[in-house]
């Protein structure tokens, strides 16, 4: 077995690692080979984090053919859409107000379509503010009031147009990131180089968003644990057991810090400046769709339990969301198929959401 995580301790305020999995990914890892099975895996670092890519079919060298595009896939991705890269199409629009996005129009559509969905709670266009708190970064910090107030002038994502595949906008100082959704994106991007031909089965974890397919060569499914929103790294509250769906959490225990006795966490509210104060612990999302995954997981969590519910019932998706009473809401039956809940012993209570 292996967890697929990752973790790097910062200094003495920081209370959560940088780069740290919501869930746990429990597959084999052993790259042995038969005559009719073989195995691979690779780790690659890509939109701020570790992706692991395990797959599973006949033919070891096809296998690692396929592991080669998914690595060229999630650098392409990388560089185009990643604000951090000075010649991505985020970075051009951010210098030059407009950009022709070609390819990853989609990416960017979603995220616009997301944010208006979600009344603005989600927004693409918060880097102004993120970049301020700096949080899980070597500057994080409580910016003051007047700092934020004058950030939020520029955090607006009506303020930028997709049409005929250009994004552009008349505010000078908007800046626009994809941060909560780039990793979903990012993975059903690189599944969708992979040869299922020759690949039989494969799971795609990018931190706190997985994709899988297919089913091992013993014809089991993957099996994803549930972090612990209050536990450590290695706890859960439950194991889900998925096939070709995407699984996407967000969580105030990602990366945060503490200063007198309040917890600062990486999910802003576009509408406050602020880290998210929703009453929610993490937010679970399971669909086809690894890049709606990302983005509604963020956006679920920061509009909190009974608006963040009527956005899953939207969009069709399963959504599991942990309140800070340690209550286990699930928006559909159909969950109870795919989660084992072991969360009891902890505290933590299943219910299903009822609004």
């Amino acid at each position: 077995m292996i967890d697929i995580h990752s973790g790097n301790p910062g200094k003495t305020i920081i209370l959560a690692v940088f780069l740290v999995s919501v869930i746990m990914v429990f597959i084999s890892c052993n790259k042995v080979s038969t005559e009719e099975t073989a195995d691979v895996q690779d780790t690659a670092f890509s939109m701020g984090t570790a992706i692991t890519s395990t797959l599973y079919g006949r033919n070891r060298e096809e296998l690692e053919e396929n592991l080669d595009r998914i690595s060229q896939c999630l650098n392409d991705v990388d560089q185009d859409i990643s604000w951090r890269e000075e010649d991505s199409l985020v970075s051009v629009f951010n210098r030059q107000h407009e950009v022709s996005v070609n390819d990853r129009e989609e990416v960017f559509q979603m995220a616009l379509k997301v944010a208006q969905d979600s009344g603005g709670a989600f927004d693409p266009t918060v880097l102004s503010v993120s970049g301020l708190w700096d949080i899980g970064g070597e500057n994080q910090r409580h910016p003051s009031q007047a700092e934020i107030e004058d950030a939020l002038k520029n955090v607006d994502y009506q303020a930028a147009t997709l049409s005929d595949g250009t994004l552009k906008t008349d505010n000078m100082h908007l800046l626009f990131e994809l941060g909560a959704i780039g990793k979903g994106y990012a993975i059903e991007q690189a599944a969708a180089e992979i040869d299922r031909d020759e690949v039989s089965a494969g799971i795609l974890s990018a931190g706190s968003s997985i994709l899988t397919f297919g089913t091992k060569p013993d014809g089991s499914k993957f099996r994803v644990a549930l972090r612990d929103p209050r536990g450590g790294q290695d706890d859960r509250i439950g194991i889900m057991t998925l096939t070709d769906l995407s699984i996407s959490t967000s969580g105030d225990y990602e990366r945060y810090f503490e200063e007198d006795g309040v917890r600062y966490h990486h999910i802003l509210d576009a509408r406050t400046g602020y880290p998210a104060d929703s009453g929610l612990m993490s937010v679970t999302v399971i669909a086809d769709n690894s890049t709606l995954c990302d983005a509604l997981s963020t956006a679920g969590f920061i509009l909190g339990l009974d608006e963040g519910m009527d956005l899953m019932d939207k969009y069709g998706v399963l959504a599991i969301f942990v309140d800070n009473q340690r209550n286990v809401y699930y928006n559909n039956e159909s969950i109870l198929d795919l989660l084992s809940f072991e969360g009891e012993a902890e505290g933590y209570a299943l219910k299903p959401y009822e609004g």
